[in-house]
């Protein structure tokens, strides 16, 4: 026994009328009929948004723990993947205005560029580029996909000295 999911079930129901329509009518008409029942493919997207990055210093030594101005990222810190780390400082926060398709860039106090696009939206939440770069080296260049206010967390290392870049984005 062969199982379709529901998307093609539905799909072979759409399109039988069309195919049947092709063998009666000919091929213009089938042309019409598809384009009828094609989905729109230019759903209303997001056109702006405004993302906050936070550059956070995390040290090996030290005991100074998690600072009060990082509370809100304090769950994530803990976390095991940051394990190794006793003290963490925030070292910058900038803000990022987002229009589609369109390539901000912002330099922090740790040396290193963020460049930030707006690509669009998918299933409601915001989907985003990001370059990393320190000086001419890029560090990391990917596409994501970010709830809105849900924070993202990209370490990048540089000799001892480990970056935490904690993006927050949301619909403007």
């Amino acid at each position: 026994m062969t199982h379709r999911s529901t998307y093609s079930k539905s799909l072979a129901f759409s399109l039988a009328p069309a195919l049947t329509t092709a063998l009666v009518f000919g091929l213009p008409a089938l042309a019409g009929v598809l384009a009828l029942a094609t989905p729109s493919v230019s759903q209303a997207t997001v056109q702006d948004s405004a993302c906050r990055i936070h550059a956070v210093e995390a040290l090996e030594k030290g005991e100074g723990g998690i600072p009060a101005n990082l509370d809100f990222l304090a769950d994530r810190l803990r976390a095991p993947e940051f394990a190794r780390y006793r003290e963490f400082r925030l070292i910058d926060t900038l803000d990022f205005k987002l229009e589609l398709n369109k390539v901000v860039d912002h330099k922090f106090k740790s040396g290193h560029n963020v460049e930030l696009t707006l690509l669009g939206e998918k299933d409601s939440k915001l989907e985003l580029n990001t370059k990393l770069k320190r000086g001419s080296s890029n560090l990391v260049d990917m596409d994501f996909v970010v709830g809105s206010n849900q924070i993202m967390l990209i370490p990048v290392r540089r000799g001892d000295q480990t970056i935490i870049f904690a993006y927050q984005c949301k619909h403007r």
